[in-house]
């Protein structure tokens, strides 16, 4: 059998490389979920590419109606064929509205059918009447030679429990979870034939130019290059701190209170990336790319100036809109068009929003650790610390065990005097400082100053 692309930005790589020609597929879901969006775009893109597409409508509205709602879409292509069954007759009358869909099939001939949907056919039948119904709907869509897509408003205990199930190649579930902040929608593929499709939830979003999906974060084995190299973290002093400096591809987590320098010393470290040739990537959700400019170029940093260069990206995304596998698929595209060496997430708390369960947020954050590994990236996360009290050995710092090396930036009263502290807790592989540092944060950065060894 021949694959063929879905059309749908993502749901080819969640569905292992595109659907088997011919195939059943159904597409079931909550209402609103985006099941037959995603079965129009998926026919428009066939027909932009030469294919014959269908689509078989069960409505109440007439052919001009729905051409007329889906020419707000951008994908929307004049060459989709549309037949209109009324509903009221197919919950009536199923038989004849199959002899009649399988003459519309020999005169086209498509390549790509849509019913949508498929369960109000026979609705007022016994179950027993209505199952034999599929039967011969799978026995004539098996004689079309073609990709057939089956919507349906179902829950997931419903598609297990339909005869559909059975007959089908493939089931793709969609569903949406009205919350506070809007909607958010996911799909996950519950059957296929094809056994390379990834497991899980995706999510995906709905916008004028169709269905985006964002696969989660799936894990692949990159071949061990071997002893890392050094590389500058862009504060004088902390290559001596460190033994040398950070190990490429490793991952450091900066924390500290508020006031810290927390943001700042992740700007060194991509500035002093780009400033050496190594392109890096921001990834802020607190202040937005103009700020970010601003605080750099009251500090010394030329971060404007290299991101003129295409040597730094700045990705911003507010708490509120973060969607996280839409972020990681950003974050690997931008990357990936820079050629990116360095990446700073700035802060990871925004990730607090997306995930309610501490578990999913830390099971993210360490894939996502790995997805910057595998792609050659040295990444750098922000925390807060949420210890409270002078003890520098006091820190509760959220995925702290995620990373190679953990740097903690504290407020400590010596005195009556307020100093900053930095102190290098662990970094796997090397030596490190282990006695605390005092540092300022003057018009040139982040310096770094005394030891303070008698604390």
């Amino acid at each position: 059998m021949e694959s063929k692309s879905t059309g749908i930005p993502g749901f080819n790589e969640i569905s292992g490389g595109g659907l088997a020609s011919p195939s059943t597929i159904l597409i079931a879901g909550n209402p609103g979920s985006g099941r037959t969006i995603l079965g129009i775009q998926s026919l428009c893109d066939a027909a932009r590419n030469g294919e014959k597409v269908l689509y078989i409508c069960i409505t109440t509205r007439s052919e001009s109606a729905i051409r007329e709602r889906l020419e707000s879409y951008e994908f929307y292509e004049e060459a989709l064929n549309i037949h209109a069954f009324s509903i009221s007759s197919v919950e009536r009358d199923p038989l004849t509205m199959l002899v009649e869909l399988g003459n519309i099939v020999t005169s086209q001939k498509p390549d790509r059918i849509l019913i949508d949907p498929v369960t109000p056919i026979g609705f007022g039948f016994p179950e027993a009447e209505r199952r034999r119904f599929i039967y011969s709907l799978s026995s004539a869509i098996s004689e079309w030679n073609a990709i057939v897509y089956l919507t349906g408003t179902m829950s997931e205990d419903d598609v297990w429990r339909s005869v559909i199930s059975d007959v089908v190649d493939g089931i793709v579930y969609m569903s949406q979870d009205i919350q506070r902040r809007g909607s958010r929608r996911s799909l996950k593929i519950m059957k296929m034939d094809n056994p390379s499709y990834i497991e899980g939830e995706h999510t995906f979003d709905i916008s004028n130019t169709g269905i985006s999906v964002y696969p989660r974060i799936s894990l692949q084995d990159v071949e061990d290059t071997g002893e890392p190299a050094r590389i500058d973290a862009g504060i004088a002093k902390f290559n001596e701190l460190s033994r040398g400096g950070l190990f490429e591809r490793s991952s450091t987590l900066i924390a500290g209170n508020t006031g810290t320098g927390k943001t700042l010393f992740g700007l060194h470290f991509i500035v002093q990336g780009a400033r050496n040739g190594e392109p890096g990537v921001i990834s802020s959700f607190e202040e937005n790319p103009a700020e970010l400019r601003r605080y750099a170029s009251s500090l010394g940093l030329e971060l404007e100036e290299l991101e003129q260069k295409g040597l730094i990206r700045i990705i911003y995304t507010p708490p509120s809109e973060i969607n996280a596998c839409r972020h990681t698929v950003e974050v690997r595209k931008i990357a990936e068009e820079i050629g990116a060496k360095r990446i700073l997430l700035d802060d990871i708390s925004g990730f607090d929003y997306v995930f309610g369960d501490v578990v999913e947020k830390r099971e993210h954050i360490a894939n996502l650790l790995r997805v910057f590994k595998n792609m050659g990236l040295t990444s750098m996360l922000i925390s807060g610390n949420r210890a409270a009290g002078n003890n520098i050995l006091v820190a509760e710092i959220p995925m702290s065990s995620l990373a190679d090396a953990l740097v903690l930036l504290k407020h400590v009263e010596i005195g009556k005097e307020i100093k900053k502290t930095m102190s290098i807790l662990k970094m796997h592989g090397s030596d490190h400082e282990k006695h605390l540092v005092a540092y300022d944060i003057t018009s040139e950065g982040i310096q770094i100053g005394e030891f303070l060894k008698d604390i």
